[in-house]
């Protein structure tokens, strides 16, 4: 390493490199404070748990059962009911106007045909703008559907017993499911994005800094007299580099600890192997960065190049869509995402409490794509400087 390197050189330009980080105090606010301002603001805004589904009812039946099957979407803490109607135009211009959700149209003759057995329909209108969140909608519409039916089948069939003397008899569900869901027993998406969210923001911090950085030095002159100094290009790129992975480092401990500590995002994996592999992510971040800087003449230059990478990078990474939906071709560019492995890594890390006997493809991913991505861009940077 000392041939490559030389500490003296590298702890001088670690000092400058800190020096300079922190004369300018706008830098220290992008540094630190704006990662976790941004992650308090992901923590509020990204939240896809449906609640509060505004709905419209018209029941032409108005009899007790009609009553009684409202009263399951009222009490379920899903529905909210904002009004009652009793004509179809209202309810499609609460629609149109946006002001409704979702509407119910119960007609009339509902508990005649119930108690009759022969079935009542009912008509459930949701605005599919939203397609996520009319999904989870109707989901919610069909599970209280489903337990009206069961009770009122229950209570038909104890009443059959009753009527023919067998009151002691005990009527039992032929299935009856016992749901538990894993890792994530109260659904709550806060859980599942903001991890990811941590990824996010430590790339993009990684990508932009190392970018402007270099880009910087060539802008106001400094990087000829670099050239032709006795600085080496190992040298050079080590002491930009490092400053930034520190800082990285140290946001990936206050943005974490936030996240754990302040929106409650439960952590069951190993502290130390969230930052060992977080050492891999932020020298494929940081290799990113300097190759941007490579292809870039200005700082405006490599900001805009930072963000035509970090969206397809986002949208790749399995972050916001699952990668197995995606089509074939698509999976296979997001083997060249380093986001895609990080954002599986610290899922597993925070909601999984696995390790690397589960995640080491993963760190291997990164690994290679670290150093592809390091190889290439020092190579060409050492061109440049040539």
């Amino acid at each position: 390493m000392e041939r490559f390197v030389r500490a003296s050189i590298l702890k001088s330009m670690l000092r400058k490199e800190f020096k300079q980080l922190f004369r300018d105090k706008r830098m220290v606010m992008v540094l630190f404070a704006a990662p976790v301002f941004m992650l308090l603001i992901f923590g509020y805004a990204v939240i896809t748990d449906v609640k509060d589904v505004r709905m419209a009812v018209m029941d032409r039946d108005k009899s007790s059962e009609s009553r009684a099957f409202i009263r399951l979407f009222t009490a379920s803490g899903y529905f909210l009911p904002f009004a009652y109607s009793e004509s179809e135009r209202e309810l499609e211009l609460l629609m149109d106007t946006g002001r409704i959700d979702m509407f119910m149209q119960i007609e009339a003759g509902f508990e005649k045909r119930v108690r009759s057995g022969r079935g009542a329909e009912v008509q459930i209108v949701v605005d599919g703008s939203d397609s996520v969140r009319a999904s989870v909608a109707m989901s919610y519409v069909n599970a209280i559907a489903g337990t009206y039916s069961m009770d009122f089948l229950q209570k038909d069939v104890r009443a059959s017993l009753v009527a023919r003397g067998a009151g002691g008899t005990r009527f039992k569900q032929a299935i009856e499911l016992k749901e538990r869901a894993l890792f994530n027993p109260d659904l709550a998406s806060r859980n599942f994005y903001l991890p990811g969210i941590l990824g996010l923001l430590i790339m993009l911090i990684g990508i932009m800094l190392t970018s402007m950085a270099v880009v910087k030095e060539r802008e106001i002159g400094t990087i000829e007299q670099i050239t032709v100094s006795p600085l080496r290009p190992a040298e050079f790129i080590v002491g930009k580099m490092l400053p930034f992975a520190i800082v990285s480092f140290v946001d990936i401990v206050v943005i974490s600890i936030i996240a754990i500590g302040y929106f409650g995002v439960p952590f069951n994996g190993s502290y130390v192997f969230l930052l060992f592999s977080s050492a891999f992510f932020i020298m494929c971040s940081l290799a990113v960065g300097l190759f941007i800087s490579t292809i870039s003449r200005t700082q405006q230059q490599a900001v805009l190049s930072t963000f035509l990478f970090f969206l397809p990078a986002i949208l790749f990474s399995g972050f916001m869509f699952p990668i197995y939906a995606m089509p074939v071709v698509i999976q296979v560019i997001t083997f060249a995402d380093p986001l895609r492995y990080f954002i599986e890594i610290i899922r597993g890390v925070f909601l999984k409490g696995v390790g690397i006997a589960c995640l080491w493809h993963d760190l291997v991913g990164l690994l290679a794509l670290g150093v592809i991505m390091f190889f290439f861009a020092v190579r060409r940077f050492t061109r440049r400087m040539d």
